[in-house]
């Protein structure tokens, strides 16, 4: 069947801004359409969408769909789509299609696929028997015939723990987050097999001292502790852990655990200084800013007075000095 095939059969969803724009008017006839039309195509961005483009980012998949909206209306209802579908799963779609252009897995017919969970099941396959960088590093809490609770201590364990979630230090589009909350804090993995619900625990701890306890659901939900459905006796095991456990996770990784987190930051440093500087220049000079590689680090710059330079150098000297720990062999606390 053909898009356009498809598209005839899918009415429901073939929606028109003008419809919708009819719930607003409140006659029976219709007479207030030609007021309210003028009034939406002046109030939003009918051309140049400006607003987002100059700092979205080429390397994110999310960031690369959106940069394709031709107006800032397109792209809220692009983030709406995106949302329904989780960012998780639109992302996986990326790299599933990557993997068929470039010959990587067997079956690429998308329709023998009933789910983006299958989806993701394939290339969790693929990551398990090609990445160079796999390192299946973890520490086991707690296991029974139904409950399996693990610590995760590489980013190639938590996206395989993390299948079918929507957890940000799972998420395949970028292991940034997966290397903060293990730095921050006591990260731990709870798997009730027999169901497949999982739930995620994390311990905040800073300068020696544990604060915030944060739990979330697979669907990245923030949860009070007393809504997840764990047996009373297991979320003591949980608890005795945490609060025996005095460090973050980053300090069990291991060298090679490290050296990805070294590469990470190099590429990290490289990117914040970029979109701080489109940033920074978009504020400076106006919207609607493409930069070319050779602008991205202009000889002059007017720095407007809510430009948080003290911030851009603190973030830099942050970087800087977690890489010279890392050099030379320590752990970033």
């Amino acid at each position: 069947m053909s898009n356009k095939q498809l598209k005839k059969t899918m009415e429901d969803l073939n929606i028109k801004i003008f419809d919708l724009i009819k719930y607003i008017d409140p006659s029976e006839t219709g007479k207030y359409m030609k007021f309210l039309v003028k009034e939406f195509r002046k109030k939003h961005n009918k051309e140049g969408y400006t607003n987002y483009t100059p700092v979205l980012n080429d390397q994110n998949y999310l960031d690369k769909i959106r940069k394709k909206c031709k107006n800032e209306l397109e792209d809220r209802v692009v983030e709406y789509i995106m949302d329904v579908l989780s960012d998780t799963n639109v992302t996986n779609l990326q790299v599933f299609d990557e993997l068929i252009r470039t010959n990587k897995i067997k079956e690429t017919d998308i329709q023998k696929y009933d789910s983006f969970e299958d989806i993701e099941k394939v290339i969790v396959e693929y990551e398990e028997n090609n990445h160079e960088d796999n390192i299946h590093e973890y520490e086991e809490i707690y296991r029974d015939d139904r409950w399996y609770i693990v610590k995760p201590l590489s980013y190639y364990t938590a996206k395989i723990y993390g299948t079918a979630t929507k957890w940000c230090t799972s998420s395949r589009d970028t292991p940034k987050q997966f290397y903060e909350y293990s730095k921050d804090g006591i990260l731990l993995y709870i798997m009730d097999r027999a169901t497949n619900n999982k739930w995620a625990v994390h311990w905040a701890i800073f300068e020696g001292g544990k604060e915030e306890m944060s739990w979330w659901d697979a669907k990245d939900r923030r949860v009070d502790s007393i809504q997840v459905d764990i047996p009373f006796g297991i979320m003591n095991e949980i608890k005795n852990y945490l609060h025996k456990e005095e460090s973050p996770n980053i300090k069990y990784f291991s060298e090679n655990s490290l050296i990805n987190l070294k590469k990470l930051l190099k590429l990290e440093k490289k990117s914040t200084e970029i979109r701080q500087y489109e940033n920074l220049l978009q504020d400076t000079i106006g919207e609607g800013l493409d930069l070319a590689p050779e602008d991205v680090f202009p000889t002059w710059v007017t720095t407007p007075t809510e430009f948080k330079v003290d911030e851009l150098i603190n973030k830099t000297l942050e970087y800087n000095y977690t890489l010279e720990v890392i050099n030379k062999g320590g752990i970033p606390q």
